[in-house]
């Protein structure tokens, strides 16, 4: 596997026979053996793939070594909580209850007011200066440059009222896009582009988003290449991910691994997001990963990738977020629906606003105090002390 980062300053997904060639020639037990600041003896994607196939390893063990690779990063976790400003999409997206032929869905559009107080609720209410901005994607270039805009107003709107990190995930951007988002901020301050690609496969990606007439995440080409686009304009923070069971997981594992890597070597600061598929209304999700498998990929990825930080959130409930946690870098929990945070204790999760439904819908703040109670920080989040 080559990572090229000269031709046109593109990401190249690598050739998955090179990693596995690679891979075989690899001795896990002298890889797992290495000093925390040693370099890895090949490729990460070669080596994460060596060290998820070898079963004399188990996972609590590759896990444990992972743990211990990160450990020094500083701060171990931060958090952002996710706040949709609108469910209106114009993809086809067979897995998300956001597509567009999904008539039973209920449209919504939080308007100024609206976003507004949401922040206000997150930084008063749950304590929590770190917020991800979400849209659906859409098709006219007019409506595109007004989303960007409006997401643009949005993340100097959370800096101006005294939020700490910002992320924004509307679909794949244009250079012209980018140039409309970007009028609203520095190039040093901390604003992550989301992008996840869901599959690095080209025919699972076509099977599932769609063609690319009408449906605008059906561009496989557009997508992949925004976050380069990103780099280019100055930005810095990006945050790739794969959506884990749509495709198998060694060949997912290695382009993600290798996407993250070359975005690293760009000069990007680079989150890595792997959540897997959730129930989520006319949608198809059928295909399920097992807790042991996800965990062991999650291990391998965070031990070739100690300066990357892996993206945990409430898709997954308590118990395997507890198992995890040391393994990831980012918390996020919150709803996928839109402007559904409340003052009371309640948020909200409704099947037929929300692109999926959630694992544990409780409320930020709850979520983020357990973790804080066994004694981890949390950056971007101040706990009550009452």
């Amino acid at each position: 596997m080559t990572v090229d980062i000269q031709v046109g300053r593109r990401f190249h997904l690598p050739e998955l026979s090179r990693a596995a060639e690679k891979a075989q020639n690899l001795d896990v037990g002298d890889i797992l053996g290495l000093d925390i600041d040693a370099e890895l003896p090949d490729d990460p994607a070669a080596v994460a793939l060596a060290l998820i196939r070898d079963t004399s390893v188990s996972t609590e063990e590759l896990r444990i070594a992972a743990e211990r690779r990160i450990a020094q990063r500083s701060p171990r976790l931060h958090t952002f909580v996710p706040l949709y400003t609108t469910n209106h999409c114009d993809s086809e997206c067979k897995m998300c209850g956001m597509k567009k032929s999904n008539t039973r869905m209920i449209r919504k559009l939080a308007g100024k007011r609206e976003i507004e107080d949401q922040l206000r609720i997150l930084l008063e209410h749950e304590g929590v200066a770190g917020v991800g901005f979400l849209t659906g994607e859409y098709e006219d270039e007019y409506t595109r440059q007004v989303n960007a805009f409006r997401i643009g107003w949005a993340i100097r709107t959370a800096f101006d009222m005294g939020f700490q990190r910002v992320y924004f995930n509307i679909g794949s951007m244009t250079t012209a896009e980018i140039e409309t988002l970007g009028e609203w901020i520095d190039r040093d301050e901390p604003v992550t582009m989301c992008v996840f690609q869901e599959t690095y496969d080209r025919h699972t990606y076509e099977r599932f988003m769609g063609s690319k007439d009408g449906a605008p995440k059906a561009d496989y080409d557009r997508r992949i290449q925004s976050f380069d686009r990103w780099l280019d304009a100055g930005f810095k923070y990006v945050n790739p991910g794969a959506l884990i069971g749509l495709h198998d997981i060694e060949s997912e594992m290695i382009a993600l691994v290798s996407h993250a890597t070359y975005l690293a070597r760009r000069g990007g600061i680079v989150d890595i997001s792997l959540p897997r598929l959730r129930p989520a209304m006319a949608s198809s999700s059928r295909t399920k990963v097992d807790d042991q498998s996800y965990i062991r990929l999650m291990a391998a990825i965070a031990f070739v990738c100690p300066d990357q930080r892996l993206v945990l959130t409430n898709r997954e409930g308590k118990a395997l977020r507890d198992s995890v946690i040391d393994l990831c870098g980012v918390i996020s929990p919150g709803s996928p629906d839109v402007a559904p945070y409340r003052r009371g204790d309640d948020i909200v999760n409704e099947e037929n606003s929300s692109q999926f439904l959630v694992a544990d819908l409780a409320r930020p703040s709850t979520i983020l105090k357990q973790i804080t109670d066994t004694g981890r920080a949390v950056q971007n989040f101040a706990p009550d002390p009452h």
